[in-house]
């Protein structure tokens, strides 16, 4: 078995475990806080982290530090900004439609969102000059 496959494994069944007990909780009616949601997110992150690339040693896929690799992350990380913009925007949208008011702290970041990327691509423009 190779590491890969062991880290998936680990990594695959802590998170099925942490959202079980958090989903036990929420049906339960006990409350969940901060912890849990960042432990699902952590977990998960590592899960697909550990299936996702390969290892050096053992040959088993593409790696993230190959040319390929760093084309995928690239642009998996174009999507993902651009789906969290989205929700941000889904999110401002419905608490307007669904009890007329506004979070700030929402809007705040879906304008960081919107002009982030841009700013980041201006500031790597100027570095190479």
């Amino acid at each position: 078995m190779t590491t890969k496959r062991i880290l998936s494994w680990i990594a695959g069944t802590t998170a099925l475990i942490i959202t079980s007990y958090t989903l036990y909780k929420v049906f339960s009616g006990q409350p969940t806080g901060f912890q849990e949601i960042l432990a699902i997110g952590s977990t998960l992150m590592l899960f697909f982290s550990a299936v996702t690339w390969g290892r050096k040693d053992e040959d088993n896929g593409v790696r993230q530090d190959e040319e390929l690799g760093k084309h995928i992350s690239e642009k998996s990380g174009m999507i993902g900004y651009y789906i969290l913009l989205a929700l941000l925007f889904l999110a401002c949208v419905s608490e307007q439609w669904f009890y007329g008011t506004q979070s700030p702290f929402l809007l705040i970041l879906l304008v960081i969102g919107l002009f982030l990327h841009p700013m980041i691509e201006f500031v790597q423009v100027r570095k190479y000059r």
